[in-house]
């Protein structure tokens, strides 16, 4: 920060507090070389990366969008609107410290599958059959699949040995 009196670049900062709107900083200053004292205030930067579609086209990032398609899968599902408030800023927290100028929609549809995966299956499989513009039972028989095969795999990555049958009884995983 240069002094606006005598243009020197050292600078002390005297004290610091938080701007009126809570979005800024504002800081009391003076120059080490003419004592003169002055105040700033600091904006913090907090761009959204731009949203490449699939067809190629950008549109800022939008959380009222990515809220409305939480809400749609997770509607009746018991997940309160706080849940869904914390996943959008857990996911626009994540595109704003990637440092990219733009971020593929593809690329944010799977953080939000991950997230919501952890969260609800039900509302996983909503969110990913209007994501992946799902057409046919097949594909989400496939969707299904993958994730039992998922639940059958221990914390080390291992299969588990026997799977239970429907009695509660334990049978080898091959049969």
């Amino acid at each position: 920060m240069q002094c606006p009196v005598c243009g020197s670049p050292s600078t002390k900062v005297l004290d610091s507090r938080e701007g009126r709107d809570g979005r800024s900083i504002r800081r009391r200053r003076t120059c080490n070389a003419c004592g003169h004292r002055f105040t700033t205030h600091e904006r913090i930067d907090e761009q959204l990366p731009q949203v490449v579609k699939r067809d190629g086209t950008k549109q800022p990032f939008d959380r009222k969008k990515l809220m409305r398609g939480l809400e749609a899968a997770c509607r009746k599902r018991g997940i309160k609107r706080d849940q869904l408030e914390t996943i959008v800023q857990q996911v626009e927290q994540w595109c704003t410290t990637r440092g990219d100028r733009e971020i593929l929609a593809s690329e944010v549809g799977e953080r939000v599958m991950e997230i919501l995966h952890d969260l609800d299956e039900v509302a996983y499989v909503r969110f990913v059959s209007v994501y992946r513009s799902f057409e046919t039972i097949a594909e989400f028989e496939r969707l299904l699949r993958e994730m039992e095969k998922r639940q059958r795999v221990n914390i080390e990555g291992q299969r588990t040995l026997f799977e239970a049958d429907r009695n509660g009884k334990k049978k080898p995983s091959g049969s």
